[in-house]
């Protein structure tokens, strides 16, 4: 199995600069989709910091408690 590296690779070495060309502007419209690159770093890096933040994980801890049945005082349950 090739990895993607090694696809690319072959792709760009199998097909001419206009196929190239014409495959590119093809998928031009996928550009509009999603967040780009830089929204998606910022992001990464936002969740990243907050998550190694002691109040987050006591607030998980305490969601994980009160939402695992192995932690439930059953005073709910009919």
């Amino acid at each position: 199995m090739s990895t993607i590296l090694e696809k690319l690779k072959l792709y760009y070495q199998n097909n001419s600069a206009e196929k190239i060309k014409n495959d590119w502007v093809e998928f031009e419209r996928y550009d509009k989709i999603g967040p780009t690159i830089n929204e998606f770093l910022d992001q990464t890096i936002y969740h990243h910091k907050i998550e190694h933040q002691e109040e987050f994980w006591k607030f998980n801890t305490l969601c994980e408690i009160t939402t695992n049945p192995k932690f439930s005082s059953d005073f709910f349950l009919l």
